[in-house]
């Protein structure tokens, strides 16, 4: 079933911070009183404390609202450059429909490499009450906001005798510029999937069950990559101390 289906054409905002000769002069840092540098500082502090929601609100209050635009794209073949947002809306459709919607080549050699396990039915039962709780407790308080009007203490009544329904499966794209290589090629930008609250309660559920079933022995040790408790650095770091220990003791690995 094809996925995705609304996109939106906006580019990556440019900041307020840059200069534009046709805007009329910015006020000055001998016009801002003391106090406003002084509390803006503060705020400047909450990356310290890995507070990044009020981070980000202290730099849109100091450099000013963001400036949103459409920038332009070149087509498919590179010849021309699409300069009208309905264009450039369906050169973005048609781009992500070939990127999230190709076809895969299955190769049942590569399948019967791997062990076989006995099939886990309980992965296709609909999310129970007590599931649904926990998985929204997992979420932070600010992507339960109530986006489409219901609170997040009624969402796991929702959720459990909905789970076919059309909005979990809907999500709106947002192309990011990945900030290396020409700007007008759809290529070097990024799509995410922004869900709905429901939508995101309901991937993370999927999302629990997956990694438990592959933590049972599916998964090889050298697996550390997305992993609850491992990490990729910490395979790194022994390697480089294994490395090191090596030389030292002069033996050969």
């Amino acid at each position: 079933m094809p996925m995705v289906e609304r996109i939106t054409a906006s580019s990556s905002p440019r900041c307020g911070s840059d200069f534009n000769p046709n805007e009329g002069p910015k006020v000055s840092d001998r016009q801002v009183p003391p106090s406003y540098t002084a509390s803006a500082a503060g705020d400047a502090g909450y990356e310290d404390r890995n507070n990044l929601k009020n981070f980000f609100k202290a730099l849109k209050a100091i450099y000013g609202p963001c400036i949103k635009g459409t920038a332009p794209l070149l087509s498919s073949d590179g010849t021309t450059l699409l300069t009208e947002k309905s264009h450039i809306l369906n050169r973005w459709a048609d781009h992500f429909r070939c990127a999230l919607n190709c076809s895969s080549a299955i190769s049942d050699a590569a399948i019967d490499r791997l062990p076989q396990v006995d099939t886990n039915n309980d992965l296709g039962l609909p999310p129970s009450l007590t599931e649904t709780i926990r998985t929204v407790q997992q979420i932070s308080r600010a992507r339960r906001a109530p986006a489409d009007g219901k609170t997040h203490n009624t969402l796991p009544g929702y959720v459990v005798p909905r789970t076919s329904s059309s909005g979990f499966q809907d999500a709106t794209i947002v192309h990011l510029y990945k900030w290396k290589g020409n700007r007008q090629l759809c290529d070097n930008h990024r799509g995410i999937s922004l869900l709905n609250i429901t939508g995101k309660i309901f991937a993370r559920i999927l999302l629990n069950r997956l990694n438990c079933h592959l933590e049972q022995g599916l998964l090889p040790e050298s697996q550390c990559g997305f992993r609850r408790h491992r990490m990729t650095t910490d395979m790194v770091f022994t390697a480089r101390k294994l490395q090191e220990k090596g030389q030292e003791m002069r033996t050969y690995l």
